[in-house]
């Protein structure tokens, strides 16, 4: 699940990517989608709807927010793994 949500994730981004020059391989678990400076927060919700979307199901902002690591690549993925 986790690597089939990644390749989602990079696919989806693969544009803003190749924009800002950010290769598939800085994009850790640890790597901050807002924080860096890939995604507004506006850019943020879209992307995960577009994942909500692709898996019929949406994630609990709230739940997912209090750990901090939400609009990181590997808790973006925590958060859909949760649910599944």
């Amino acid at each position: 699940m986790e690597n089939e949500i990644r390749k989602q994730l990079i696919e989806l981004l693969r544009d803003k990517l190749q924009r800002l020059a950010i290769r598939e391989s800085e994009l850790g678990d640890k790597f901050d989608l807002v924080k860096s400076g890939l995604l507004n927060s506006l850019e943020f919700v879209e992307l995960v709807a577009s994942i909500e979307k692709i898996h019929h199901h949406e994630i609990d902002f709230e739940e997912a927010l209090e750990n901090g690591e939400l609009t990181t690549i590997g808790g973006l993925i925590r958060a859909f793994e949760i649910k599944k």
